[in-house]
């Protein structure tokens, strides 16, 4: 006589589920390592959840690529802790808070040290570190985190107010696979940063945000696609930003107003912007020479005729437009971002330009209150010019759209009078008040097409004109 416990009768019974829910789950049936990939690109949680879904799966997510999201200190860690100690799988991503002292850090040594990490493609490192004593320099983050360097393809460092401290080690700081740099509120000499980006052979998205320490950026890269650079909140920290040689290069944001920008060899440059100008304006006779703060061109006769989409942060007087327009004449996609009206008091003028006749089918205006006449004029300006205009829209800024509203900035802008009749007008309302961020966090994304396109996070249109 056969006796069956109820332990056995359990586990036949939850066999016989697998074997049910197998013959309707096909995903259950896919090969252990695509699973565990499968597993790997979810984020934590949801990994681990995975074990709940039958005995098939229960093994594979300690022996998946480890990608690991978890916020960390000296003193309370167990969840980083218990899973980097309980897994048994190849490190893949690691994104990690800090919020211990900044004298104190052998807790996240002890973590970025663990050999689970082995292998390390995506390293994302918030350094939110106590200071103690306060008033002192926050002290850098362990070197253990180059112990990556060999394999990571994306870095993300964030350490507000820290010096980054390198070794010294040779090799230590090479990186033959990175793809995605990426250093936020960061200390670091001119000779660290450029010393690093001589050893990222691969780079191709480079993001500097708000990092301080060196006043001249230059960019020599057969690889990179990708730059975004804003400089920090001291005055007289970056200075100058040189694209030296940069074959590859098709988008360049820069933000600051005390930046002057030398662009010598990019062939493929296609994306610009936020470009600042200076208040008095510069008359488009002298481009070339000084030229605006947000750029400077090498000669009379340069002009980048690649770049297709432009985004202006002020443009204070029209012969500040014009000669935006003519050091970028092939412009099909124009962003315009006025915090304060400029300076167009006179009627607007009819010019002739290339971008004008051929090219310039889209213009954007931020934070549009269409109460002032030196907005009516700029708007104008581009109605009465822009020829193969397709379509104009505004961003608006406190003022709440209505029909009312609507129907008197019609009346204002005289639409009967444009040179491209076709042309539509959509006006949106603004719920982005740092567009610049929104900016960089799409820098990496080098299959977008436009990083300023706001309606692939705010879709929602208000009214149509």
């Amino acid at each position: 006589m056969v006796v069956i416990t109820r332990s056995k009768r359990r586990r036949l019974l939850e066999e016989e589920d697998d074997a049910a829910g197998l013959d309707l789950d096909l995903i259950s049936r896919l090969p252990d390592d695509i699973l565990r990939d499968v597993i790997s690109l979810l984020p934590t949680a949801d990994g681990g959840r995975t074990q709940l879904l039958s005995r098939r799966w229960r093994p594979l997510w300690r022996t998946a690529p480890l990608n690991l999201e978890a916020t960390a200190s000296q003193k309370d860690n167990p969840f980083a802790a218990a899973i980097l100690a309980a897994h048994q799988g190849p490190g893949r991503r690691l994104s990690l808070t800090w919020h211990g002292r900044s004298d104190d850090s052998a807790a996240l040594d002890a973590l970025l040290r663990s050999p689970c990490l082995g292998g390390l493609r995506e390293l994302e490192l918030y350094y939110a570190a106590t200071l103690i004593p306060p008033g002192e320099p926050c002290k850098p983050p362990p070197l253990a985190m180059f112990r990556f360097s060999p394999t990571l393809h994306v870095l993300n460092v964030s350490c507000r107010s820290c010096r980054l401290e390198i070794p010294t080690a040779a090799g230590a700081t090479d990186f033959p696979h990175l793809e995605q740099l990426t250093l936020r509120f960061i200390i670091i000499s001119e000779s660290t940063l450029h010393g690093i980006l001589s050893r990222c052979p691969v780079l191709r998205s480079l993001i500097l945000y708000y990092t301080i320490g060196y006043r001249h950026l230059r960019i020599n890269s057969s690889t990179l696609q990708s730059l975004g650079v804003t400089n920090g909140l001291i005055k007289g920290n970056l200075e100058e930003i040189v694209i030296d040689n940069a074959p590859l290069l098709e988008r360049f944001i820069p933000n600051g107003e005390h930046l002057r920008i030398r662009v010598i060899q990019a062939p493929k440059l296609k994306i610009v912007g936020y470009l600042y100008s200076r208040r008095d304006g510069v008359p488009a006779s002298d481009l070339g020479t000084v030229g605006f703060k947000g750029m400077e061109l090498f000669s009379m006769t340069d002009a980048v005729r690649s770049v297709k989409v432009l985004a202006l942060n002020t443009v204070p007087t029209l012969d500040v437009v014009i000669g935006f327009l003519q050091c970028f004449p092939c412009v099909e996609k124009l962003y315009i971002k006025a915090f304060t009206p400029g300076r167009f008091w006179i009627v607007p003028r009819y010019v002739t330009l290339e971008c004008f006749d051929a090219h310039l089918k889209s213009v954007h205006f931020m934070y549009y209150k269409g109460r002032k006449r030196s907005e009516v004029n700029l708007i104008r300006f581009f109605l009465i010019n822009a020829r193969m205009l397709e379509s104009m829209k505004f961003i608006l800024g406190h003022d709440q759209c209505n029909e009312e509203w609507v129907a008197k900035q019609h009346k204002k802008l005289e639409l009967g009078t444009r040179a491209s009749q076709g042309a539509r007008f959509d006006f949106e309302p603004d719920r982005w008040t740092l567009s610049h961020v929104t900016c960089m966090e799409h820098i990496h994304n080098l299959e977008l097409d436009d990083p300023f396109d706001r309606s692939r996070t705010y879709p929602y249109k208000l009214n149509w004109l």
